[in-house]
């Protein structure tokens, strides 16, 4: 799977991507970073706990960084959360919406590892020609 396959799998906007990142090498770099990113993890923890600013503050970096990314389909679930959070009181439509942006966030770094796996073992295979 090639970077833009990725994209329309995931439900992103590779055009505006590649526009803002230049090269895929780079898109693939930021994908890279996404894959160790943990504002998911500390944004379910803190609902755990009702800790509802670090949650907001954990949904907010994770909306910036979908956007920043043209992750369209996360990046919109993630801003209702965001938008659920900015009262930092509960709410009883966070829990579910929570369990659909868990699901698309899983489903994007499944795409991103299958992404990364092809991209270096393509690299690999270029070295030896």
């Amino acid at each position: 799977m090639n970077v833009e396959e990725c994209y329309t799998k995931i439900g992103g906007s590779y055009a505006t991507a590649v526009r803002l990142f230049k090269t895929d090498e780079r898109i693939i770099k930021y994908f890279k970073i996404m894959q160790k990113d943990t504002n998911l993890d500390v944004l379910c923890k803190a609902l755990e706990q009702n800790d509802y600013e670090t949650a907001f503050c954990a949904a907010h970096t994770l909306k910036g960084l979908a956007l920043n990314m043209q992750f369209t389909a996360l990046a919109d679930e993630v801003s209702a959360l965001t938008e659920l959070l900015r009262p930092r009181e509960a709410n009883v439509n966070i829990m579910p919406l929570l369990s659909k942006t868990k699901q698309t966030y899983q489903t994007t770094l499944s795409y991103i590892d299958t992404c990364l796996e092809s991209t270096e073992r393509r690299s690999c295979c270029e070295y030896e020609r």
